[in-house]
Parts: C-alpha cells; sequence; structure tokens
C-alpha cells in the first residue's frame, strides 16, 4: 500500500460500460485521465453490455441469477487486487456484469473502496425515477417491487425481477452499510433522492462530473449572426427534443436555427414531426466526436436542456458554459441547481410549450444580454468546474476514505 505521506496513489477504477456510449461512460474515461494526468497510477477493468448480445439462453439464464451477487467476478476480482495491491477500488459502475460483489472482494482484503453514483439503480428498477413518460418515485422508501409489476427494466418481467433481486438482496445482507466507504454522486439534487432510497447520508459525497476545458488559451468565441440553437443528447422522450421541436414549430420563424446532435428510438419519430410540419431549418447532425460536440457549441446562440425527467447533473450544462454559451433548461432535476436563473441561463417548466417558445424567441430578440449571459457562464464554470478544481474535489474524498 502506497504510504500515508505520499501523494501518489494506485486506483483500481472498475467499469461496465453500456451498449451505447453515455455521460457515464465519458466521465469515467475523463476521472481516469485527469488522474494519470496527476501523475497517479489507475489500473483499469471493465466489463462491457456489447458482450450479453453473445449470450447464450443459458448464459442469459446465469446472467439472471449472478446480476445480485457474482461469485465468478468476485473471486476474479480478489485474486487482481491481491496481485496489484491498489489503494483502492473506485467502482463507477458494476451493473449487470460485476454485481455488487466487487465491494465484499475489496473489503475482504482490507481495500477500501468507494461505488459512484451516476443514476438511481439502487432504489429504481431503471435507474432514473421515470415511467411511462412521467416522473415516477413509486419505490422510492419502499421495496421496489412495483417495478416488477410494471415492467420497469427493458420492459421485461425476467429482466426486471433480476434487477429487483439485485436491490432487495443487497439491501438484506446491508452491502451499502458494511462493504462501501464512500459513495459519490454529482449533484445535491442526486443526494437526496439516493437517501431516500437508503444510501447512507454520512459517507455521501458530492462532487461533479469532470467536463475537459475546450478555451484554455482561446476567448469565447463570437456566436453566430443568426439564432441558433443547439439541442445534445439521447432521442428518447426523457430527454424532452419533442417538447423543444413542438415549441419551434410555433416559432414560425423559418430563418432561424435548430441543430440537433446525438441519436436514440425517438430519432424517426421526431424526423417525422419536423417532416409533416415542414421545418426545414432543423437539422438532426447524429451522433458526434466530443471535437465536433465543442464546435456546435461554439456555433450555437443558447443550448436547450429541454429534460423531462430528473437529470441527475447535467453535463452538457458545463459543456455549454465552458465554451461561454449560456443554457434554457427544464425545472426537473440538478438543472436548476446548476443554472442561475438569468445571469447563466433560463428555467422554463418542462412541460410547457408555451413558455418554451416564449423563451426560445426572447433569446433571438437580446443577443447582447446573452453575449453577457455566456461570459458569466463561463466564469461560473472556471470557478467550479474545471478539470483541476474537479481532480482536488476527488482527491479529498479520496484521503478522507483512506486517511
Amino acid at each position: 500500500m502506497t504510504s500515508l505521506n505520499s501523494d501518489r496513489l494506485h486506483i483500481l477504477m472498475l467499469h461496465n460500460r453500456y451498449q451505447y456510449v453515455g455521460g457515464e461512460d465519458v466521465s469515467t474515461q475523463t476521472e481516469i485521465a485527469i488522474l494519470r494526468q496527476f501523475w497517479h497510477q489507475v489500473t483499469y477493468l471493465e466489463e462491457h453490455n456489447d458482450r450479453i448480445k453473445q449470450f447464450s439462453s443459458l448464459d442469459k439464464i446465469r446472467l439472471f441469477l449472478s446480476t445480485a451477487w457474482n461469485h465468478q467476478e468476485a473471486k476474479s476480482l480478489g485474486s487482481q487486487l491481491q496481485t496489484l495491491r491498489p489503494d483502492l477500488l473506485h467502482v463507477q459502475n458494476f451493473f449487470p456484469l460485476f454485481s455488487p460483489s466487487v465491494h465484499k472482494a475489496a473489503k475482504s482484503l482490507d481495500i477500501p473502496t468507494i461505488q459512484h453514483l451516476r443514476n438511481f439503480r439502487l432504489g429504481c428498477l431503471n435507474g432514473y425515477l421515470y415511467r411511462n413518460n412521467d416522473i415516477c418515485e413509486s419505490c422510492i422508501g419502499h421495496n421496489p417491487w412495483r417495478g416488477v409489476a410494471y415492467r420497469c427494466y427493458r420492459n421485461s418481467l425476467p429482466s426486471s425481477l433480476a434487477v429487483w433481486n439485485m436491490i432487495t438482496y443487497s439491501r438484506w445482507r446491508c452491502t451499502w452499510q458494511n462493504d462501501v466507504d464512500a459513495f459519490i454522486t454529482p449533484s445535491q439534487f442526486a443526494a437526496n433522492k439516493l437517501i431516500e432510497i437508503g444510501i447512507p447520508d454520512d459517507r455521501l459525497y458530492i462532487k461533479p462530473n469532470i467536463t475537459a476545458d475546450p478555451l484554455p488559451n482561446q476567448q469565447i468565441l463570437p456566436p453566430p449572426q443568426r439564432p441558433t440553437f443547439l439541442f445534445i443528447g439521447r432521442l428518447s422522450p426523457e430527454k424532452g427534443a419533442m417538447t423543444l421541436i413542438k415549441a419551434w414549430e410555433k416559432l414560425k420563424q423559418p430563418e432561424w436555427h435548430l441543430n440537433i446532435l446525438g441519436g436514440g428510438p425517438q430519432k424517426p419519430e421526431l424526423e417525422g414531426f419536423a417532416d409533416n410540419y415542414a421545418l426545414s431549418n432543423i437539422r438532426f447532425l447524429g451522433y458526434q466526436s466530443q471535437k465536433k460536440v465543442v464546435e456546435a457549441i461554439n456555433n450555437a446562440t443558447v443550448i436547450v436542456v429541454p429534460s423531462q425527467w430528473y437529470e441527475i447533473f447535467g453535463r452538457v450544462v458545463i459543456e455549454a458554459f465552458a465554451c461561454g454559451r449560456p443554457v434554457i433548461v427544464s425545472n426537473l432535476g440538478a438543472l436548476p441547481e446548476i443554472v442561475d436563473e438569468g445571469k447563466t441561463g433560463f428555467i422554463v417548466p418542462a412541460t410547457n410549450i408555451n413558455a418554451w417558445t416564449e423563451l426560445l424567441e426572447w433569446c433571438s430578440e437580446n443577443p447582447s444580454i446573452l453575449i453577457k449571459m455566456g461570459q458569466k457562464a463561463r466564469q461560473v464554470y472556471s470557478q467550479k468546474y474545471t478539470p483541476e478544481i474537479n481532480y482536488q474535489q476527488l482527491m479529498s474524498i479520496y484521503h478522507q476514505v483512506l486517511y
């Protein structure tokens, strides 16, 4: 083990990646990069959900049984921990291939463990407190059997049973109380919900997700001449792209632009709506590299985040701030926590399409005010959200766990 006086740590980072790249995957890689930048040793262990596509029927039955407690993964990790002897185990996501058993494997070797929580999976089967296109808190503070009845995970009874079993078994054996030394979540809103779910509040830390600085030695670029709005995110109902497009249709401004970055199951429906209403000034640009995302932000007047669910953080908001762009966000989840109304952006009732339309129009008519708001947003980013500041926050948590 590293001595108490050493600044250099060896972190074993463990992550179960999703089939589609999302914020958790990006945040994990960014966190690893910043740790290595500051000369810490990071050993990365990864599973990928793409592997499940190759599973036989028997393999899927085994996954169903092992989601709650994977003895094989725990044994494998235990062997690696004995060889590597890291200072701590930082688990980004264990679901579904690793399971909570990884914490016990580390704890049995007296290696401190940290669990990052970027969704509500420990109390909600689908992880997002969202069902039937609406906020759902039916399982908060309760055994989540309702999620099985509603088939909340992938609309599948067997899959929902597997997640329910994981949550229930972990609670029964007090995994989160006995095997985990600290939890990290990116917002106060998320922390409050996780405490309601049953996460110990005395070891729950708040640390925003890391966002790289796209303008380390540059001035904020001027906004475009024509009003240009930007949506970045997965194209599925909870992200609110349809709300934005319906508000856009009411504007009747063919010279303005709306760019939509991202893909997902709702894309055909969104494209169909745009075609039906002849909204040729909406461009669906699909998934883009991080470099292209930054370019799109720099070429936008305002970034719009019309989420219809509880955003646990709002990474795109911080990306906008980093580029000196204000935002328009819904009033759900952690978004109002990040945005200073009238100074770095605006907060809109999530489902009020008329309110979205009115604010889009106001932004198009007040570019000079938006420039000042963008400058303030960049200032906030520099004061609170840079990689260096985030690194210090992470190290403070590590030190509290280790020392």
